[in-house]
């Protein structure tokens, strides 16, 4: 009895940091993904920005 307890607490224990851990590797994907969607829409919108004749983004040459 005296050595099932220890292994049952290390068990639960394990099962509880796995379960830590798999969260936040999805939280940390969810928010790579938001990023990268973020980043490609901002590098759109520069590219289409360049792409204007000066006088339409407020350049005077």
């Amino acid at each position: 009895m005296r050595c099932l307890l220890p292994l049952l607490t290390l068990t639960i224990t394990s099962f509880l940091a796995a379960g830590c851990q798999q969260d936040f590797n999805t939280q940390y994907a969810e928010t790579e993904r938001k990023v990268k969607a973020a980043e490609a829409k901002i590098d759109a919108e520069m590219a289409q920005e360049a792409k204007r004749e000066p006088h339409q983004n407020g350049k005077s040459e």
